[in-house]
């Protein structure tokens, strides 16, 4: 009974760790750029989430301004900051892979600072952050 009880503590300890979140990740160095380029901002998971329970946002975190959204399928151009649209883009054949990156053409001095890419499901979500730094050469 105690050997019962001891294993189902665990089994509630194990999943409430799980449910904090999956792994997504991005570059742990900054990304340097120089005005007037593109840039790629990588982000992924490694499994595959179903497009209707998806929503993904890019976020500058200084200010706090939304580069991107993408929810029920589809991108919400709507929703993101005016200094982003037409400039801003995820890659949609990757999306169902796992694959986030955002493509950041025609890079502003205004651009540079930390970003945020969350993603979120019905039953999870997790984030990774990354810095992009103007080259000074």
């Amino acid at each position: 009974m105690r050997t019962l009880t001891v294993l189902g503590l665990l089994a509630a300890v194990w999943g409430a760790l799980r449910t904090e979140g999956f792994s997504v990740q991005g570059p742990r160095e900054p990304l340097v750029t120089r005005p007037g380029d593109e840039v790629l901002l990588p982000c992924s998971m490694d499994s595959a989430v179903p497009l209707q329970e998806l929503e993904v946002e890019w976020r500058r975190t200084d200010p706090d301004t939304l580069v991107l959204l993408f929810s029920g399928g589809e991108s919400r151009p709507e929703s993101q900051h005016q200094s982003y649209r037409g400039r801003a883009e995820l890659f949609p054949q990757e999306i169902p892979r796992g694959n986030f990156s955002l493509r950041l053409a025609n890079v502003t001095a205004e651009d540079t600072g930390v970003y945020r890419c969350a993603v979120h499901t019905v039953q999870d979500s997790g984030q990774a952050t990354l810095e992009l730094k103007e080259n000074s050469e």
